[in-house]
């Protein structure tokens, strides 16, 4: 009986810890490209860099930890089987008021492309992301 008032809390402790490491998962490479006639901004990230391209401008930055696991954070959250079949609010980039934007998410072998969309108004659920790439890139949309 004393054993088990130990080793209870141990495992519920042990479980816990687990969940909360699944929540947050570990990705290869973050992709956005939006682009239309004439204009392209692409920003990929990869381990602890982040580069950015555009017509006027190239670079890499470093990644802090926080803002790597913000990013693991933001994708974590996110149903990535589900993000080819979300709806995209608008549909400014067919008459190109609005660049055609697209993410692309690799994870091990696996790679999760999500819908095209305007760029600066994605699905919901892609938002966080958009702005966290932009935010961390300091590009202009």
């Amino acid at each position: 009986m004393k054993y088990l008032k130990i080793m209870t809390p141990v495992v519920f402790l042990l479980m816990v810890n687990c969940t909360a490491q699944n929540i947050s998962k570990n990705f290869d490479t973050i992709a956005y490209k939006a682009q239309t006639r004439g204009s392209l901004i692409q920003i990929t990230v990869e381990d602890d860099k982040l580069n950015y391209k555009t017509n006027q401008v190239e670079g890499t930055k470093e990644i802090s930890k926080e803002e790597l696991e913000e990013f693991k954070k933001v994708i974590g959250g996110l149903n990535l089987e589900r993000i080819a079949d979300l709806t995209a609010p608008s549909e400014k980039r067919i008459t190109d008021g609005a660049l055609h934007a697209e993410f692309t998410i690799k994870i091990g072998d696996r790679e999760y492309k999500s819908i095209t969309f305007d760029a600066g108004n994605p699905p919901t659920e892609l938002k966080k992301l958009e702005d966290l790439l932009y935010s961390i890139s300091k590009i202009k949309e």
